[in-house]
């Protein structure tokens, strides 16, 4: 019991110093511009990798389809 409200105090001044700080501003803008030029520059590289995926899946779903005609599976 001790030990949550420990927790909870901690927790209520460390967010209130972040939220004071500009220092911590900058650094949570700063990594929003990085993380949105990342995910902007992947978007092609997901794109293309989720198309190959379906292709895959598709070439895969009819061979197996075709291998268990030619294996007449199941057995009837």
């Amino acid at each position: 019991m001790l030990s949550r409200l420990i927790h909870y105090w901690a927790s209520k001044y460390i967010t209130e110093k972040l939220l004071a700080s500009e220092a911590f501003h900058r650094f949570a803008v700063k990594t929003h511009r990085n993380v949105s030029k990342l995910t902007d520059q992947a978007f092609p590289y997901v794109d293309e990798s989720v198309k190959r995926a379906k292709i895959f899946t598709d070439s895969f779903k009819e061979n197996l389809k075709r291998e268990a005609e030619k294996a007449q599976w199941p057995k009837q």
